[in-house]
């Protein structure tokens, strides 16, 4: 589970990472980014449109574990929101893992590490 102090639980929070942030689109996700203060922060949001709350729920739960594991590897003191696209529905994790490491590499957020080495 990733630790309640890198979430982002506020509608404003959200709303100013749309707002002021810079957009990376790929495959399966739509990263929302902009720089911050302090730690990193993440959000998730996943449509009614991917499916029902079951699948919605896994797909957040996948997010959560990409962030969770990749945490170190990225840069600090920034919001991001990770989206999650219709497409994604059913697709296996590590597709998903790869879609969103290919937008944190985008977005430079990557510092350092191969993909492969957790």
């Amino acid at each position: 589970m990733l630790p309640r102090r890198y979430r982002l639980r506020r509608s404003k929070d959200f709303h100013a990472v749309y707002q002021r942030g810079n957009s990376f689109a790929g495959r399966y996700v739509v990263l929302y980014l902009l720089k911050g203060k302090g730690t990193q922060r993440f959000g998730f949001s996943v449509s009614s449109k991917v499916g029902k709350a079951v699948v919605r729920n896994k797909v957040k739960r996948q997010f959560r574990e990409i962030c969770r594991r990749y945490r170190s590897r990225l840069q600090n003191g920034r919001d991001v929101i990770l989206i999650a696209r219709q497409k994604i529905k059913g697709i296996p994790f590590s597709e998903v893992e790869k879609d969103v490491i290919k937008q944190f590499k985008r977005a430079k957020l990557w510092t350092g590490g191969a993909y492969g080495n957790r």
